[in-house]
């Protein structure tokens, strides 16, 4: 599909390509996020649920993660994690996108409620 400026901004995708990307999954990995006051990585727990959807060369998801008992930081055990999954430049690889969201149950409740108070037809 291109944009105004005739740059192709999204890509089809064969069917063995969709099905490699149908098959990327987060269940079960770590998430960890890099420690921006020190070297290293804070992890800060699990996904251990997964929605997710394909839309040209994406496939899009929320992870349901299980938090470390030291990472709670409101009173949730849960946090939601939005992001995606796409193919390299070559396509070849499908990988993580980079930017993401991970709010925290509360977090997540907050900000769907504020969607609603715009009449936004969500959840």
């Amino acid at each position: 599909m291109p944009s105004s400026s005739g740059i192709s901004v999204v890509r089809a995708i064969t069917p063995e390509q969709k099905k490699r990307l149908d098959s990327y999954t987060g269940l079960n990995h770590p998430v960890e996020f890099k420690n921006k006051y020190r070297p290293g990585k804070v992890r800060l727990g699990r996904v251990i649920d997964e929605v997710g959807f394909i839309s040209f060369d994406y496939k899009y998801v929320i992870q349901k993660i299980e938090l470390e008992h030291n990472i709670i930081w409101d009173g949730s055990r849960y946090a939601y994690r939005s992001g995606y999954y796409t193919f390299d430049g070559r396509m070849e690889k499908v990988v993580w996108g980079q930017y993401h969201s991970c709010l925290s149950e509360r977090e997540y409740e907050q900000l769907l409620a504020l969607a609603r108070a715009k009449g936004w037809p969500v959840l």
